[in-house]
């Protein structure tokens, strides 16, 4: 299957009492209403088979339905894809986005009422694109509506805290805090990761943290473990329960902290988890890292540590230098940590073909394929200039809403999560299936052929999520091993499409 390859040149009850008033809204590109998804399942329940395609140019084809033809006899060739859902490999739990100061924001102010209940149903209600993570920032990130960014413990310039005397999420309560809700209301199911970019300032030696490559005051790790502590609490009290956590972000790239492996380690082993165990809060998953790819040896090592790793639940990993191959090799060393893809983005500049290569062909379906057991992409939201943000242009939001008119744009990043999140049901997992090509690596080799990952649900059903990364159509067999049955198949140049069907189909 060798081709071209493709080139580059608040409280949560109260929100619940309001999201009841949401009324749907006609988007262009909107997802399947919940009529339209229950039409995937029969009157007796059962899975209906069915194909759902998204052309890389965004126009011909968006999340377009077909039935799926009935299987019939097959003998699989080379180029076949052969789908095992009896050979299964990790845990598969959702997709979403993060939601940054400036997603929330976005969100907040471009957006009325109805418009947002509207669209965060469409995200993440399970009857509609099914998603199931969402990424938070401890304080605020370089995605930010204000120019002066802010921690949950701020001093005056050479005062400390560290008995937290200070400390408050109040900030977090004018557009974050109540978006989340929302969403906790619309799917109580939601997976919360958080992260925090910077530690208060009077935990720096420099005093400030409006710079990367900041360096830690290491006698300050006891106080930080106590504020990811009030922090966990702060939002328990406002009904929002955190999943998971990491240290850091981008620790090896310093943004805005550079935190050492030894120092991840000391902080994890000797302080974070003894703080989140004594809190009651070890539920809280710790994971290593978030950082690119390129960087894994500093999350493998953190995880095998013999004083961070008992406190260590898995690696989380951005999709900005390296590929998804190493997150295999992880597992192979270690296969008791879990592995997540935390944060990757589109950029203005990239044109629609590669944006779906990178973030379906590459990011999602050969980072599923290599255990990955989530995926977020960067902002859930921005303008239609990027922003708001502190100098970082030309940044894509997973949709795009005009400050002016109030218009949603869904962009590549939305239809490559919803095309793998919509038909996954609770307890899915990663199945068996045929994948041709290049392997990934960010900005370096694109998929070039057929990339595949497979999903099989609890009731026998199965999902494929499939891009064709060559440059001209694709015929091939779509074949179910358990049966030995299939159906040919055709895929156009830069098409995503994922193709569902029951058990004995």
């Amino acid at each position: 299957m060798k081709g071209t390859a493709i080139h580059h040149g608040v409280s949560r009850r109260t929100v619940l009492r309001a999201a009841g008033t949401g009324l749907a809204l006609p988007f262009a590109g909107l997802a399947p209403a919940a009529s339209d998804r229950r039409r995937t399942r029969s009157q007796a329940g059962t899975v209906t088979a069915l194909r759902m395609t998204t052309t890389s140019d965004l126009s011909a084809q968006m999340m377009a339905r077909s039935p799926l033809p009935p299987f019939t006899a097959v003998n699989p060739g080379p180029f076949d894809v052969v789908v095992n859902p009896q050979e299964t490999f990790q845990l598969f739990l959702g997709t979403g986005a993060a939601l940054t100061d400036s997603a929330a924001y976005v969100l907040a102010n471009y957006l009325s009422a109805r418009q947002r209940s509207a669209l965060l149903a469409e995200l993440f209600s399970p009857r509609q694109c099914n998603w199931q993570m969402l990424r938070v920032c401890m304080g605020s990130p370089d995605f930010r509506a204000q120019p002066v960014g802010y921690t949950y413990d701020d001093m005056p310039a050479g005062q400390t805290d560290p008995h937290l005397a200070h400390f408050s999420v109040s900030r977090d309560t004018a557009y974050i805090t109540p978006i989340i809700a929302q969403i906790l209301a619309i799917n109580p199911g939601v997976k919360i990761l958080a992260t925090p970019w910077t530690p208060p300032a009077w935990m720096f030696a420099s005093g400030t943290f409006e710079a990367n490559q900041c360096t830690f005051r290491d006698s300050r790790m006891a106080a930080y473990a106590r504020y990811f502590v009030r922090f966990l609490r702060a939002y328990r009290a406002a009904d929002i329960p955190v999943w998971g956590i990491t240290c850091q972000n981008e620790p090896v790239a310093g943004t805005f902290m550079k935190f050492s492996q030894s120092e991840e380690e000391i902080f994890i082993g000797s302080h974070l988890g003894p703080a989140l165990k004594a809190a009651g809060l070890q539920d809280v998953k710790i994971l290593a890292l978030d950082d690119s790819w390129a960087k894994a040896s500093y999350g493998e090592g953190v995880s095998a540590s013999p004083v961070a790793g008992p406190f260590t639940a898995g690696i989380a990993y951005h999709g900005y230098r390296g590929g998804p191959a190493v997150m295999t090799g992880v597992d192979s060393a270690h296969p008791q940590v879990e592995q997540h893809l935390t944060e990757f983005r589109s950029l203005v500049s990239e044109p629609l073909d590669i944006q779906m290569a990178s973030v379906a062909g590459g990011y999602v379906a050969q980072g599923v394929a290599n255990y990955a057991q989530s995926v977020l992409l960067w902002n859930l939201a921005l303008d239609q200039n990027g922003e708001p943000n502190q100098q970082k242009p030309g940044r894509l939001g997973v949709v795009t809403v005009d400050n002016t008119t109030s218009a949603v744009t869904r962009t590549a990043s939305y239809y490559a999560l919803t095309h793998l999140a919509m038909f996954a049901q609770p307890g899915a997992v990663r199945c068996a299936a045929t994948t041709f090509g290049t392997a990934y690596v960010a900005y370096r080799a694109y998929p070039d052929a057929v990339t595949t990952t497979a999903l099989a649900n609890p009731d026998g059903s199965v999902v494929l999520y499939a891009y064709n990364g060559q440059g001209a159509d694709v015929a091939f067999r779509v074949v179910d091993a358990r049966t030995g049955r299939g159906t040919v198949v055709t895929m156009v140049p830069g098409e995503l499409s994922t193709f569902i069907w029951p058990a004995g189909h």
